[in-house]
């Protein structure tokens, strides 16, 4: 969920590196756009130009021999001109290939030369004559980037409207000039995309991959990682630089304090060890040398060795996790004997707890796993006190060791009041207690006990797994490797 502002909106975040991104996409789009259109434009420019002095040169002999016709005229013939028949006079001894069109368009109509009708229809050659007729300087394209695109050139012949204007028309596709102008244009349209693409490339590569890489770095420390969570600043971006040099002063204030705080749990860990210790000791032996205590200060010496035992079992896991945290604590992978260290830690359990612990260690022949003896034996402690403190004193607890040719696998299992699936990953963390479980009178839990234990597990090169059914019980089971 998204932190809300004070009137219930959520807050929006955004990312400097994705809005410029975002930006300078916006622009090369409109920039590629906008240069496709200019360059489209031009090229029509300057290819409607060559077009048109190559077509005006395709015009000269038809022009001349219309000219020689009308110049042979006689002056009655001149002032009679012109009717169609004359058009069709004035037409006649040209012959043109490659569907190249001739025709006349005067005050007598529109007259083509013969065999128009095999190429054009009517309506496409009165297209082009209006076409013609309509442009500035009597010349046209039709068709533009069809296979049926066409120049278009009109030229006005001596003796006025009733003459009219010599038309050419001239298929384009075929010509070199345009194949070749047209390959151009495709060429550089492909170079204009290729490069937008390399330019968005660049732009994820130098823009996004830094920022990833001090993401994907930021991501990775962890507390005890704060001697080398510090980033060089050696290579960053410039506009990176002071929050980057900020970032690593806060990392060295945190180590700091993280020091001083790994030192304060050690010592005081360490302090109050042997202050409890006497203190237990004491209860112990008035205990167990005193015959006529009462027995109300009897049970009110039982409760606070209980109670005594209890805080100096807290503090030696304090200073287990104070002593990982400084890369002090010192775990074995060495061959022991598996059997027996569960033979020790139900022993402590039995005269530690009232539940009923049953296990089949007797049917399991005796192996070696790869770890340490005396952190298994406090791994089960931990596993069993845990398991009698969620369920009811008359419900029983079960150890079951299961060997096979690679692995060795110990599982505690209770009858208490499971845990949700959506907090089993929780549990494992440090002053951390599954959500909806309740603990039964007279038990406490500093949240310490099962991320000990996966500590220790983890050190011995093992792993731990846990199944559980709200309302049914949980199964906790370390894997260890067997010494073959």
């Amino acid at each position: 969920m998204s932190p809300l502002l004070p009137f219930g909106r959520p807050q929006q975040h955004w990312s400097i590196a994705r809005r410029f991104f975002y930006a300078a996409l916006v622009l090369i789009v409109f920039q590629s756009l906008g240069s496709i259109v200019i360059s489209n434009q031009l090229w029509r420019h300057y290819t409607s130009r060559a077009l048109n002095q190559i077509v005006t040169r395709n015009l000269d002999r038809p022009l001349n021999h219309v000219d020689n016709q009308l110049d042979s005229l006689t002056a009655e013939e001149a002032i009679n001109c012109c009717s169609q028949k004359d058009y069709q006079k004035l037409l006649q001894g040209l012959v043109l290939f490659d569907n190249k069109m001739l025709m006349i368009d005067g005050s007598a109509g529109l007259v083509a030369l013969q065999g128009a009708q095999r190429i054009y229809t009517r309506e496409q050659l009165e297209s082009y004559a209006k076409l013609v007729r309509n442009s500035p300087d009597r010349f046209a394209i039709s068709g533009w980037g069809t296979p049926q695109a066409v120049a278009i050139k009109s030229v006005k012949l001596t003796g006025g409207e009733q003459t009219g204007s010599l038309i050419f028309v001239r298929p384009i596709y075929n010509m070199a000039l345009y194949g070749t102008l047209n390959r151009v244009k495709t060429i550089s349209e492909l170079v204009l995309m290729v490069s937008l693409w390399v330019l968005l490339a660049a732009c994820l590569l130098l823009i996004f991959r830094p920022i990833r890489h001090l993401r994907t770095k930021f991501s990775g420390i962890q507390l005890d990682d704060l001697d080398s969570a510090s980033i060089s600043l050696e290579k960053q971006p410039i506009e990176l630089l002071p929050i980057l040099s900020e970032f690593n002063h806060m990392v060295s204030r945190l180590e700091q304090a993280a020091t001083n705080q790994k030192q304060f749990a050690s010592t005081i860990s360490h302090e109050f060890r042997t202050p409890l210790t006497v203190v237990s000791g004491f209860i112990q032996s008035v205990l167990n040398r005193a015959d006529d205590l009462k027995p109300q200060f009897r049970d009110a010496l039982t409760v606070a060795n209980q109670e005594a035992l209890r805080l100096n079992r807290m503090l030696s896991d304090l200073l287990d996790l104070s002593r990982a945290d400084n890369r002090q604590l010192r775990i074995l992978q060495e061959p022991f004997a598996i059997k027996a260290a569960c033979l020790q830690s139900l022993k402590l359990a039995r005269a530690a707890f009232t539940n009923p612990i049953t296990d089949q260690l007797a049917q399991v022949e005796e192996v070696e796993a790869i770890g340490d003896h005396d952190r298994l034996v406090q791994c089960l402690e931990n596993l069993i006190g845990n398991a009698v403190k969620y369920s009811e004193p008359d419900r029983p607890i079960a150890l079951d060791l299961q060997v096979d040719n690679f692995e060795v696998a110990v599982t505690v299992v209770d009858q208490g009041q499971g845990i949700a699936n959506d907090q089993l990953e929780r549990i494992f963390e440090r002053f951390q207690r599954a959500e909806g479980v309740t603990l039964r009178q007279g038990q406490s839990s500093s949240g310490l006990g099962l991320s000990i234990v996966k500590m220790l597990v983890d050190g011995m090169g093992g792993s731990i797994t846990v199944h559980s059914v709200p309302g049914e019980g949980s199964r906790f089971t370390i894997r260890l490797k067997r010494f073959l």
